[in-house]
């Protein structure tokens, strides 16, 4: 029997029955018999095939009951598959009669309900709606539900249907401690809540948090001092440059206009000074102008090893900061920090020296075929006009770097030869041109006279000591040290550069930062210091500190503690927006971690038990936790007693106001500094009692919005003063304001208004439209999985979606929103099987050793990333089916390879490109192999829309091998929407490998379907499945499988004809199979939009959406717009609907 044929006689039939009166009950008249006739032999009540008991049904009703199943079966006898061959065969009018009876009964149904909204039963939150729910309430994604059972599944396969989400004991214990786990994120600032990416409720947690904002904004702020000082030379001659332009030239270099103003301004007026300044300037002139390869000349490094070496030496020395042992007297700490901090920018006569030891370099073992070593020493005029002697007292040869102490050290451990004795030796000509032993000057000769090995240089000279190999081998691993000092008899008011290079002579390079010797009491130093308070300024020897390890820290032992460290950064290089924002991050920081209160008692606690400094019974009233410590009663009488330990007493008896006047018996240093640090102490304990009286009630402000927003609606006045009643009670039970702000928020995320999704349900007997907040709630959570956003609840507020068309513009806006990735994550890959693959990935992994976490997750994401692309471009429904681009990451490219993984390859070298010219922070090689770009072409590289996804055909495959029957059975069944009964319980399973073994698993499946009763489903799908073997289980293109047999992915179609591998298969679906594809995509689309299964009430809207959808080239938005739009989305049944229309 032609099925076309019995297709078309089949609708004549229908007409005629649907254009007459319908029966009363057509089941009794026109089906049951015959189903008796042809049907009951194979599935009646005795071991029915396939589990279908047709006797079970007896009336229309039932049918119209089991419509899901009656359509299975129509299908099965409109192709003719059923009754089987070998069975009694009806004639094609007993077959188009029964047919069209079927249908007959369920088109009456289904018109007269059409539009009916269905049962909707109250629910709870799935686990991914309450995430999203929680991240877009708190701007975090905390994802408490991470250790929640997975949610099951219901309706039309979704696991957002309230027939399936129950809520029982132990899993409400678990939405409570998922509430806890939010508030714990809380964090009360000095403008109200906001919630932390980590929990925030002990010391280091908030610390972390508040230090770490400021660690990264000093970070992203870094002061490249040769970034500028060649962005200042290069707009030197610059085309075209003014005064006015130099901000537009620093934004263009991703440079800080300020500091580079400073800079320039310092360099192009140094020349005019004088000493330091003036040859910083002829360094400045000797740059010439920029090459257009834009090469750095000489010249310019000059300048700036001339710059380092003035940081290094004119600005204070960078000592450390931090002090890890007990004897570290905290007040003293934080004087020495604040007296480092305060001169970073100024001239510090500190490094400043007359004398020292010079480590002239290591001599090396000689190897074969090298040239000897060379030592050069030269001594140069430094920042004085006169020339200066350098007596060098007895250079030697040690294997130590530091001079001998004793004749042991010199003879026995430290081996050390003098200089004089190894030139004499070897070089006695150069030994007599050193002249040891004299001075040019003879005046200058000291009282005691020179040593007969010391040496006396004048500047500019330069010595080389050339290496015989006999004279390296002798001194091979030994240093020269030359210990030197600065004439005071004839070069007090000198200064002197002394620099060394160890190596070859003809690679000779001087090292960058010379040795200075300059008297500290000289002219030469106190010209000096006038000359480089502008270069001091210009150049800090820090614009900020932050310690490797310990960050932000004071540097005390075992005691809590900040010290902020960035005058030369704020003053210099921030603009007033960025010190504003910076100033507010360290007040953040302050107000957060109770920083003044934390240090007072962490001092109290330090100094009683670890420097034993406050013992005895005068102190027992001290306790480091006690909570009157604070108060200001408690501070005076502890200060007033620690000056009295320190040896710097106050005055007695001096009053003014509510508390003490405290001053000196007798002005000290110490009395400054102790009574500095109490000080610090009372005004941050105010500022921080100020803080917290105005940020208490923004926060409770903020809490009771995030109730409104939770509970998707404004806040009605009983809830909104149970709410604050709460908040009262736990601050009588004596919790903090932030504890009793976490207790409101964790009773709002246990209210049903937020855990629960249901509608304001009236009282009524039919159908009734859902109130603007509800259909809000229900677009959030059907487009974004999440709750409705600031415009959606203001709309609803406004009843706006009352009116026509304004439901459709919210939805058009939402579906340009990033957060429509829900969709293509929770729709397209419950519908098609991939959005649980990280947890139930069938792969075994150590059969793949490339299969690493990175690809499995670049796997997972490709499918969400196509869905929201054709989302968001509003792309014909079909490019799941024939897309000729993908989206891929580094990692997923590389599994790809060939093309895809060229395509890739270009797209991030222009990334990079452009990320250069734009002077953005390039990516690591790390983030850029996670960046993901768009590939085409992917139809002639074998892959093309979700055929040759990785994620699916590794979802579909078993183990260690393809699976063909899965892959076309997730084709037919959840692509296409066809039905089968499960296979027999006693199917044989094939091989979980075929490394071994002579058939192929083409063969292997011959051999499995020659049974009738496999055949009947199989031949359904193993062909679809046959025609993906070109790619091997976890999805990488192959011609041979795991056994080396060569791959056939040709396969022969229903029609006959031949189709081969993955752009076959899309041509023969396009061709043939498109209308169900279609069909099946919007049975899924509104069984998932209106979180219930598919009734016979909503064919009509069916119908119409697939019309909609061939009228308008199958774009995505007309479907959503057909289903928001529908009576079924906007309507619910009414509280009595249920009782009084059956």
């Amino acid at each position: 029997m032609s099925k076309s044929l019995l297709r078309y006689c089949m609708s004549l039939t229908l007409a005629g029955l649907l254009s007459g009166s319908v029966c009363a009950d057509h089941f009794e008249d026109d089906i049951k018999p015959y189903l008796q006739k042809f049907c009951f032999d194979c599935h009646g009540q005795k071991e029915p095939k396939g589990g279908l008991n047709l006797t079970a049904f007896d009336s229309d009703r039932s049918l119209v009951k089991n419509f899901r199943r009656w359509d299975n079966i129509t299908t099965f006898i409109r192709s003719g598959e059923m009754p089987p061959k070998g069975s009694p065969q009806p004639e094609i009018e007993q077959s188009n009669a029964v047919l069209a009876a079927v249908e007959s009964v369920l088109l009456e149904e289904a018109r007269k309900h059409a539009g009916d909204p269905g049962f909707v039963p109250p629910r709870r939150l799935s686990n991914t709606e309450y995430d999203h729910s929680i991240r877009d309430l708190t701007g975090v994604d905390i994802r408490p539900t991470r250790n929640f059972p997975a949610d099951p599944a219901g309706g039309e396969g979704f696991d957002n249907t309230g027939e399936a989400l129950s809520m029982s004991p132990n899993l409400l214990k678990k939405y409570l401690a998922a509430a806890q786990e939010v508030a714990d994120h809380l964090l009360l600032k000095t403008d109200g809540i906001t919630f932390a990416p980590t929990p925030a409720v002990s010391y280091n947690e908030r610390r972390k948090l508040t230090e770490l904002a400021i660690i990264d904004f000093y970070n992203q702020r870094k002061v490249e001092v040769r970034a500028y000082v060649e962005a200042a030379w290069r707009y030197r001659y610059a085309a075209g440059t003014g005064p006015m332009e130099m901000g537009a030239y620093a934004e263009a270099n991703g440079l800080s206009a300020k500091y580079l103003k400073l800079v320039w301004e310092t360099l192009s007026s140094a020349s005019s000074g004088e000493g330091y300044m003036k040859q910083l300037g002829a360094h400045w002139e000797a740059v010439p102008i920029p090459a257009e390869d834009r090469s750095i000349p000489a010249e310019f490094e000059e300048l700036m090893r001339f710059i380092e070496f003035g940081r290094k030496t004119l600005t204070p020395p960078l000592k450390g900061l931090i002090k890890s042992n007990a004897g570290n007297w905290p007040i003293h700490w934080l004087d020495f920090r604040a007296k480092t901090a305060a001169v970073r920018d100024q001239f510090s006569p500190e490094q400043l020296q007359s004398e020292t030891l010079v480590v002239a370099g290591k001599v090396p073992v000689l190897k074969e075929g090298e040239d000897p070593h060379t030592i050069s020493i030269r001594f140069e005029k430094g920042y004085a006009e006169e020339n200066g002697y350098v007596i060098i007292k007895r250079p030697m040869f040690s294997y130590a770097r530091i001079l001998p102490k004793s004749e042991k050290d010199e003879t026995e451990n430290h081996k050390v030869v003098a200089l004089k004795t190894v030139l004499e030796q070897y070089h006695p000509e150069l030994a007599q041109q050193l002249n040891f032993g004299s001075h040019p000057v003879a005046t200058s000769v000291p009282e005691e006279g020179l040593d007969s090995e010391w040496l006396v240089v004048k500047t500019p000279a330069l010595i080389e000591i050339p290496f015989t190999p006999e004279m390296q081998q002798e001194l091979q691993g030994k240093h020269l040290l030359l210990p030197c000092q600065l004439d005071a008899g004839v070069s007090r008011d000198s200064s002197v550069f002394v620099k060394y290079h160890s190596g070859k002579l003809q690679n000779a390079k001087f090292d960058d930062n010379p040795t200075h010797l300059i008297y500290k009491d000289g002219k030469a130093a106190t010209r000096l210091a006038k000359s480089v308070s502008s270069f001091c300024n210009a150049f800090p020897n820090r614009f900020f500190y932050v310690d490797d390890k310990r960050g932000l820290a004071a540097g005390f032992h075992l005691v809590e503690g900040f010290f902020r460290d960035d005058q030369p950064l704020m003053d210099k290089v921030l603009t007033d927006a960025e010190v504003n924002q910076l100033n507010k991050m360290w007040e953040e920081l302050d107000f957060v971690t109770n920083r003044t209160e934390t240090l007072l008692r962490g001092f109290v606690w330090f100094e009683r038990s670890e420097r034993h400094v406050l013992h005895g019974r005068e102190w027992d009233y001290l306790h480091a936790g006690d909570p009157k410590l604070v108060t200001p009663e408690m501070l005076d009488k502890f200060e007033v007693q620690y000056l009295r330990k320190m040896g710097t007493p106050s005055k007695e008896g001096t009053e003014e106001a509510r508390r003490r006047v405290i001053e000196p018996q007798d002005p000290s240093e110490k009395f400054d500094m102790v009574h500095g640090f109490f000080e610090d102490i009372r005004t941050g304990l105010k500022k921080q009692q100020d803080a917290l009286a105005t940020a208490e009630p923004k926060g409770l402000a903020d809490v009771l919005e995030l109730a409104k927003r939770a509970y998707k609606r404004s806040l009605t006045e009983l809830e909104s003063s149970k709410l604050k009643g709460l908040y009262e009670a736990l601050r009588k039970d004596g919790q903090t304001v932030e504890s009793s702000l976490r207790g409101m928020v964790t009773a709002i995320l246990m209210s049903p208004e937020f855990i629960y999704r249901y509608n304001n349900n009236r009282a009524g007997q039919g159908v009734v439209p859902l109130d603007s907040r509800d259909l809000a709630s229900r677009l959030s959570y059907f487009l974004w999985s999440s709750v409705p956003d600031a415009m959606l609840l203001q709309a609803a507020e406004k009843n706006e979606f009352a009116e026509t068309g304004h439901l459709q513009l919210h939805a058009r806006r939402m579906l340009q929103d990033e957060r429509i990735v829900a969709l293509a994550r929770e729709f397209f890959g419950q519908w098609l099987r991939y959005r649980d693959y990280m947890e139930k990935d069938p792969i075994n992994a150590l059969a793949f050793p490339e299969y690493t976490d990175e690809l499995r997750n670049a796997m997972w994401q490709e499918p969400i990333a196509l869905g929201e692309h054709v989302i968001r471009s509003d792309l014909p429904i079909t490019t799941l089916l024939n897309s000729d681009k993908t989206f891929v990451n580094g990692v997923l490219a590389k599994h790809y390879g060939g093309d895809i993984r060229e395509q890739w390859v270009r797209s991030s070298a222009e990334l990079r490109r452009q990320l250069k010219d734009t002077q953005e922070d390039a990516l690591s090689d790390q983030e850029m192999e996670a960046t993901w770009f768009e590939v085409s072409g992917i139809r002639a590289e074998g892959r093309g829309g979700l055929f040759g996804m990785a994620v699916i055909l590794a979802k579909n495959s078993s183990g260690e091998r393809t699976s063909p029957v899965k892959r076309g059975f997730w084709t037919v069944h959840h692509l296409l929407g066809q039905h089968f009964p499960p296979p027999p319980a006693d199917v044989p399973e094939l091989p979980e490998t075929l490394k071994h073994g002579e058939l192929s698993l083409r063969q292997l499946l011959k051999v499995h379907v020659s049974d009738t009763s496999c055949a009947i489903c199989h031949k359904h799908f193993d062909y679809l499945g046959l025609a993906q073997e070109s790619f091997d289980p976890i999805g990488r293109l192959r011609d041979r499988d795991v056994g080396g047999r060569r791959i056939d992915d040709a396969v022969t179609l229903p029609d006959g004809e031949t189709a081969k591998g993955v752009d076959g298969l899309i041509k023969y679906i396009e061709e043939h199979r498109k209308q169900e594809f279609v069909s099946n995509f919007c049975r899924k689309f509104l069984g998932y939009a209106l979180g219930r299964s598919v009734e016979l009430s909503d064919r009509q809207l069916l119908d119409e959406m697939e019309q909609a959808l061939a009228d308008n080239d199958y774009r995505f938005s007309v479907l959503v717009m057909k289903v928001v739009e529908s009576p079924q989305f906007r309507n619910q049944r009414a509280r009595d609907f249920v009782t009084s229309t059956r």
